[in-house]
């Protein structure tokens, strides 16, 4: 189309040059012919226009025609030749700061309803107006505020569920009283005191429709984030880990697939009668079975003998379904063959181990309990004895087992609680965002549009004390479309490449906003240095020769730079952040001021008791005056608090 347009132009820009030259060189003959001076015809030229048609068809106005159309078809071909991809000012590089105007189509006039960034920039939830992702990149080094200018500021806003990674527990503390005034359901996982009232069971979360594949996930889980004890001489040897991960496979699928009595009466495994209890504690004590039989080579351990049980009850299962006459639509025969699948399958795994020499099956075995060594300690064996945190059900729907769809959940916050000094524990916290991701990735395929009711936005704060959650590098590509967003926070680049290492550029790169608050790393000053880009900037150099007849010259000049090199980035005001968002120019902005935010008399840090489940304590933290002053209970304050 652009194409026609310009040939269209070109040849009426020609036509009318003949044209002009025809009627010229007509009313120059006829000003010859009557007599008249030369400024007698130039000055009749304009008296030519009154009468356009008044063409000449005699030769030489034709001629004369001819000649300005060839004169202006010559200028187009000239400027053809000529043509070049001229971007003035941008030779070296367009990088330069975004604007409020430009940044205004990625914010919501209505606050709440903002992901807050900056202090005056913040992107909209409606992720279809923005056609941007909530997913966001937060690094910043320790004390730079990520937790106070942004997670508790977008928290307090309450516009979204939320499960956030908690260090120490202060986001709880500071958050759960507003919360629970909103509404919530506020929870909390403690595995910084391990006092928690809320229980967490993860094989209550694994897929009914595909336990085998959900096993196998589990399992890698828990091997990419606890260490073993190999033996140092085999530490390089990738056949221990194997073993590790086959054997670990077996239990757990034996675990699950098994009957509560047999695990009870038989292997003497308790706590596991009852719904939603067969647990992570279970697999710690068979694995003690095995530790227990190998003090005798000979004898056959209880392990070994469900093992064989299970083959034994598979080919027996296998006849009757393969049979002529078999019902396969009978729910009692669908069941016992799920069942002898799962148990075979059990048995396959368990099988390279009993292939082993003694010590060899020793090694594995002691390797294994202490990456299971956790379990053992009692107050985590009873938050994982049980489970009512219920993350499958975040942002569903409160009628949908009437298949209603109607009715969304009410909003819930639940808090993980990690001690930010030791990461014993801290596997736990990958194999529940696990868990929490593909409950929700499965629910959803039974919702309208595939979709949470309500939104979920994960705050994963100190990203790195969390550990390798399975697949989340193509995670984070795909939870968007669940309505489901995280905010990834670290404190450098280099323990995201640490802990992905060839697919960390993944997570950023899924991430349509990056916010940079600031540290004092080297890899982190370069990578958000080249992330800003090159600026087209004038520059001026200064000679000087001396002698005799020495001189002085000043030359001007455009070179490229970049917008801020990674000494500058070092060098960056605490007070200030950077601000990336897909498609559009960087912001340098201030932080976020948690102190202005509405809702913040509801906090400790605006003088507020710290939160409390089913607590009635409300004295201010600080007696007196409160160290932020409580804003005064008027009309204006009330609209305040509603747009908290």
């Amino acid at each position: 189309m652009e194409q026609a347009r310009g040939i269209i132009v070109k040849t009426l820009t020609i036509l009318a040059g003949f044209w002009l030259s025809d009627l010229a060189a007509a009313r120059v003959q006829a000003g010859i012919a009557a007599g008249e001076s030369m400024e007698r015809i130039i000055d009749g030229m304009t008296i030519m226009l009154q009468h356009p048609l008044a063409l000449g068809f005699d030769r030489t106005s034709l001629l004369c025609g001819l000649g300005g159309a060839c004169t202006v078809g010559l200028f187009h071909l000239y400027r053809w030749s000529m043509r070049r991809n001229w971007r003035d000012g941008e030779e070296y590089g367009s990088a330069r700061w975004s604007t409020s105007r430009e940044m205004a189509p990625y914010t919501d006039r209505d606050t709440r309803q903002n992901l807050q960034m900056t202090a005056t920039e913040g992107l909209s939830l409606d992720a279809q107006a923005t056609r941007r992702n909530l997913n966001t990149t937060v690094i910043g080094g320790s004390g730079s505020g990520k937790t106070a200018t942004h997670v508790i500021p977008n928290i307090l806003k309450g516009s979204m569920n939320y499960a956030c990674t908690d260090p120490k527990g202060e986001l709880y503390a500071k958050t759960g009283g507003k919360l629970e005034k909103m509404g919530y359901t506020v929870k909390q996982l403690d595995l910084v005191d391990l006092t928690s009232e809320t229980k967490f069971n993860p094989m209550r979360y694994i897929d009914p429709d595909k336990p085998d594949v959900a096993i196998m996930r589990l399992v890698t889980n828990i091997m990419d984030n606890t260490n073993g004890s190999t033996p140092k001489e085999h530490q390089t040897d990738d056949f221990w880990t194997k073993s590790e991960r086959s054997l670990l496979t077996a239990l757990t699928a034996f675990v699950y697939y098994l009957p509560d009595d047999i695990l009870e009466d038989c292997l003497h495994i308790t706590g596991v009668r009852g719904e939603h209890t067969v647990h992570l504690n279970a697999v710690a004590d068979m694995r003690d079975l095995l530790e227990a039989s190998e003090q005798d080579e000979t004898k056959e351990s209880q392990v070994d003998a469900v093992a064989r049980t299970a083959t034994e009850i598979y080919e027996e299962t296998r006849t009757e379904w393969e049979h002529e006459g078999a019902d396969h639509d009978d729910p009692d025969l669908r069941e016992a063959w799920r069942l002898a699948q799962g148990l075979k399958f059990a048995a396959r795994q368990y099988r390279p181990f009993t292939q082993g020499a003694g010590e060899t099956k020793k090694g594995i075995i002691i390797s294994l309990g202490v990456r299971l060594a956790p379990l053992t300690v009692g107050p985590v064996r009873e938050i994982l004895s049980d489970d009512n945190l219920g993350i499958d059900r975040i942002g569903g729907y409160a009628d949908e087992h009437k298949g209603g769809y109607k009715h969304p959940n009410g909003k819930t916050a639940i808090f993980l609680a990690l001690p930010d000094e030791d990461p014993t524990f801290n596997f736990l916290a990958a194999i529940f965002y696990q868990c929490l991701f593909d409950s929700i990735i499965r629910r959803c395929r039974t919702y309208p549009g595939e979709c949470l009711a309500t939104p979920l936005h994960c705050f994963l704060d100190e990203f790195a004390n969390v550990g390798r959650i399975p697949n989340f590098d193509k995670l984070i590509a795909t939870i968007r479309s669940r309505r489901v967003s995280v905010s990834v926070i670290l404190q450098t680049i280099a323990q995201l490449k640490t802990i992905y290492k060839d697919s960390w550029e993944t997570i950023p790169g899924n991430s349509d906003t990056i916010l940079y608050l600031g540290g004092n790393e080297q890899s982190t000053h370069k990578y958000i240095s080249e992330a800003l880009g090159k600026a087209t900037i004038d520059t001026k150099t200064h000679g000087q020769t001396k002698g005799k007849s020495g001189s002085y010259s000043t030359n001007f000049q455009m070179s490229g730079r970049e917008l801020l090199t990674p000494d500058e980035v070092r060098a960056l005001d605490n007070r200030y952040c950077i601000l990336f968002i897909r498609g559009a120019k960087p912001v340098m902005d201030l932080k976020y001021e948690l102190t202005e935010h509405p809702a913040i008399r509801y906090t400790v840090d605006g003088g507020g008791a710290p939160y409390i489940h089913h607590g009635h304590n409300t004295a201010p933290a600080i007696p007196g005056i409160p160290f932020f002053q409580v804003i005064s209970a008027d009309e204006t304050n009330k609209e305040k608090e509603t747009a908290a």
